[in-house]
């Protein structure tokens, strides 16, 4: 499955009365062995649910198990596309769905009433849906940069009919073609030219505002990169709906001739920075709030439940660090964490998983924030900004 907003609200609402299993592996190329290290590990965390449900669930998920022996085996394959993989299954309707992204994740198997979307969320937040858009003499390229992997979706080509007009030689009084109306220089009819090409190729530029929007839009994006020359920028970026739903993000990276992955490197240190801004005007933005706003999970709870939630913020170390769950924990009622340490965590994952399910339900904005940036002590990892 493509990873985009669709997708999240499948995963969100996927449900199963006998239980959906869900398993996460992160197959980092790094990691050596003539066995790849998670497929021993989701080996490991599957037989252990397997020996800990009842008599009830036991054959059934043995059942589906088997059923999906190809997917799994596919799942934990080292040459299968993606480094952060995950397959869910509804053991009572037999339901399936796969996604497979280059942003890590982690190992774990989780069964439960409901799909475990805490790794998948914590990964949506470092690389959720961008688009770059590279401006040259040429047009614009447009690309979609969502989870570690890059592709040109779309382009603009200029094309320019001069077989009408006439370069004369000799000088003339012009105006500078970037020199803005501190002067005039003395220049011959080639600058005059280049003058009109230049004049023509922003103003198509700024006519493609609309295909812009469009693509906002179709592929969900949450913020806009547009790189090149800085005249050229503005002219593709000045036309562009206020109420636009990606943020614009202007760069004056010089990446015409560079191929979608080169791309998606240069521009990442970028995107990062206009990633963590974003998530420090959210925090600004909560502390100045109140009275319209929910603070601590009581308050942000009570809220969901009377859809006034316009916002919801969780603390990415807070609630969704992989750090705090064992790498290939097992995380089901009928298996108990063995340090409170990890108790608690697993408790406060599950609790921002139902918090994450009834803002979706209600349209609200759910905002996992990145590392470094924190809601305040009173707040103790979650928030939100209310309607009214």
């Amino acid at each position: 499955m493509p990873m985009d907003r669709e997708t999240q609200l499948k995963l969100v609402n996927l449900r199963d009365d006998a239980g959906v299993l869900s398993l996460y592996v992160n197959a980092d190329p790094r990691q050596e062995g003539s066995t790849p290290p998670w497929k021993t590990r989701l080996d490991q965390g599957l037989k252990q649910l397997r020996e800990a449900v009842g008599n009830g669930t036991a054959p059934l998920l043995g059942r589906r198990v088997e059923d999906l022996k190809i997917d799994i085996e596919a799942l934990v394959r080292p040459g299968s596309p993606g480094i952060g993989r995950a397959l869910f299954v509804a053991l009572g309707t037999g339901e399936t769905y796969s996604v497979a992204m280059q942003t890590p994740l982690t190992d774990r198997v989780a069964l439960a009433p409901r799909s475990h979307i805490a790794p998948m969320f914590g990964a949506w937040a470092e690389g959720a849906p961008v688009g770059v858009v590279v401006v040259d003499g040429k047009g614009m390229r447009i690309l979609d940069s969502r989870f570690g992997q890059c592709e040109e979706v779309s382009g603009l080509a200029f094309e320019l009919d001069t077989d009408e007009w006439r370069v004369m030689k000799g000088p003339a009084a012009v105006q500078s073609a970037y020199g803005g109306r501190d002067g005039f220089v003395s220049s011959n009819q080639q600058d005059l030219f280049d003058y009109r090409v230049a004049e023509h190729l922003q103003k198509f530029l700024a006519a493609a505002h609309s295909t812009l929007e469009e693509h906002v839009t179709e592929f969900g994006w949450e913020l806009l990169v547009l790189a090149g020359e800085p005249e050229l920028v503005e002219a593709a970026s000045k036309h562009l709906r206020n109420g636009v739903k990606a943020e614009v993000v202007p760069s004056k990276l010089i990446l015409s001739q560079k191929s979608p992955a080169m791309i998606q490197q240069a521009v990442a240190p970028e995107i990062a920075a206009a990633r963590h801004a974003r998530d420090l005007r959210l925090a600004a933005a909560f502390a100045e709030a109140v009275p319209k706003a929910a603070i601590g999970s009581e308050e942000v709870l009570d809220a969901l439940q009377g859809g006034r939630v316009d916002r919801l913020l969780i603390e990415r170390d807070s609630v969704w660090s992989a750090r705090r769950i064992p790498e290939g924990a097992v995380l089901a009622d009928a298996v108990a964490p063995g340090e409170p340490e990890v108790a608690t965590a697993v408790a406060e994952a599950q609790l921002g998983e139902a918090m994450i399910e009834m803002a979706l339900a209600s349209d609200a904005r759910v905002s996992i924030l990145g590392e470094g940036v924190d809601l305040g002590k009173e707040a103790g990892g979650v928030g939100a900004i209310l309607r009214w």
